[in-house]
């Protein structure tokens, strides 16, 4: 469990640079972010980043990752991937009336996918996103069960791939997920 402390630090942290885009919509994302507890929630109850905070830490660790190896990439666009690849995951992990993380079932949350329900999560609040983020994110956990898919988003994901954006951000994600298996507080 991260301190509260530092708990509050990330949020401060990932508040500062969300706003410094200066991107339209921005003020809603945040206020999504805050009324659905995406800096207190675990990034998931049995894989990585387990743990109070662990959302917010792992999309810290995906920005400063991204950040090593992205250096030519838009600012804006690392800082908007990196901490937003997962906003899905503040309405799917909520505390329940005991003060336990539970986490909601796929049908119960109306979009299917997790890359795609982000990607849909910002656009209904309004967030400016530019064709190549929207795919970052979208695909962000790579080709996930690309035989299930359309012959379309087949299309969408090979094409995708030729993105660094794309490519850098998946690799940070994963990344960091592999290192995000014990609980730590350095990346703050």
């Amino acid at each position: 469990m991260l301190s509260q402390e530092n708990i509050k630090i990330n949020k401060e942290r990932i508040i500062s640079l969300l706003r410094s885009t200066n991107r339209e919509g921005m003020d809603k994302v945040i206020n999504y972010l805050e009324e659905n507890d995406f800096f207190e929630i675990p990034s998931s109850l049995r894989r990585h980043h387990n743990w109070d905070g662990g959302l917010a830490q792992h999309c810290i660790g995906v920005y400063n990752r991204l950040t090593m190896t992205g250096e030519k990439l838009p600012k804006d666009s690392k800082i908007i991937t990196s901490f937003l690849h997962d906003i899905c995951k503040a309405r799917k992990i909520y505390k329940d009336k005991n003060g336990e993380f539970r986490e909601r079932k796929e049908e119960e949350l109306h979009i299917p996918g997790h890359g795609y329900r982000s990607v849909k999560i910002l656009e209904k609040l309004g967030l400016n996103l530019t064709p190549e983020e929207k795919r970052a994110i979208r695909w962000h956990m790579g080709g996930w069960k690309i035989g299930e898919r359309t012959k379309d988003e087949i299309r969408d994901f090979f094409a995708t791939k030729r993105s660094d954006l794309w490519r850098l951000l998946h690799n940070a994600d994963r990344y960091d997920a592999r290192n995000g298996t014990k609980n730590n507080e350095h990346n703050h």
